[in-house]
């Protein structure tokens, strides 16, 4: 009873207030007179068999005790949840060397397209002079015709660079493409592995707004995020859970924080054998005023010690 409220300065730890509230429902829903003795000694209930388990291990999976299933769902569980996640590293790194093998691909045929093209430039093939076929010189018209020759055997051989120039070049853009669409459909493959809700009709849009609303207030391009990675949007919904988190705190705070307020009003109880103060005293003559006023209305001295006249 002598206790003061505490100073709304003091500080409550987020764990602390979410475990009270916790405590509290919990404390809401309990009937009274259960035993918490009781319910802990209680056999639990009995637990489904997994789903994997052929007709005649679900049988003598009935067999079991309800303690004895629970222990044997949970390892199944874990058991489950170790093989999908070395069924996501064995995808990673199998994505991770295609990755690597297409980009050395990639590289090798760029490396050709531009040594093609080196080749290529070195050869500059010039025509020849035509004045050559014109000036009545036997000897000249030969040396017309060899040139000609060898001009377009050197045009035929620059237009076979480039045609492999661009066949080096679009088997490199092909193998870039077809590692983005790899790393696409891996990215997709995550985020459907730890974000399934991502991708339900039902919640799938309502989550997505969320997100993008979170990724504007922290500054997210909204036109970036049709093309947001897994790691983008497991990142937002990161800071969407904590945002709700803060945003629970700070409703408990303020709870918190209107009840030490509201107890600040409250007249401070006095220990036996103190002095009251000066508000208790004139809280308890004010209830004396009140009490008389009520026995007698016309009463003009009550009324003007009630009014604190």
């Amino acid at each position: 009873m002598g206790e003061e409220p505490q100073d709304e300065q003091e500080l409550v730890s987020e764990d602390e207030l979410l475990g009270e509230e916790a405590g509290e429902e919990a404390a809401d829903d309990a009937e009274p007179g259960e035993d918490s003795e009781e319910e802990a000694a209680a056999e639990p209930d009995a637990v489904a068999p997994p789903h994997s388990w052929s007709k005649e291990d679900k049988e003598a999976w009935a067999e079991l005790t309800p303690k004895a299933q629970a222990i044997v769902a949970r390892r199944e569980a874990e058991r489950d949840r170790f093989v999908q996640q070395k069924s996501v590293e064995a995808a990673t790194t199998r994505n991770q060397v295609a990755n690597e093998a297409r980009e050395i691909i990639v590289k090798m045929h760029e490396d050709h397209a531009e040594k093609l093209a080196t080749y290529a430039r070195m050869i500059s093939p010039q025509a020849p002079d035509e004045k050559l076929l014109y000036s009545n010189d036997p000897d000249a018209v030969i040396t017309y015709q060899r040139q000609m020759a060898a001009y377009q055997r050197a045009q035929g051989q620059q237009q076979s660079l480039h045609q492999q120039i661009a066949q080096a070049r679009a088997a490199a853009e092909s193998e870039r493409e077809q590692s983005q669409q790899a790393e696409r459909a891996s990215d997709a493959q995550r985020l459907r592995e730890q974000l399934p809700e991502w991708f339900d009709p039902s919640s799938g849009p309502k989550l997505q707004q969320r997100l993008q609303a979170i990724g504007a207030e922290l500054g997210y391009p909204p036109e970036l995020m049709a093309e947001a990675s897994s790691t983008d949007i497991l990142a937002l919904h990161r800071a969407a859970e904590k945002f709700d988190k803060a945003a629970k705190y700070d409703a408990l705070m303020a709870r918190k924080m209107e009840t030490v307020r509201n107890a600040k009003g409250l007249p401070k109880m006095a220990r036996p054998g103190a002095q009251p103060s000066k508000q208790q005293s004139n809280a308890a003559k004010g209830q004396q005023a009140w009490d008389r006023l009520k026995a007698n209305p016309k009463d003009a001295e009550a009324a003007a010690a009630f009014l604190g006249i």
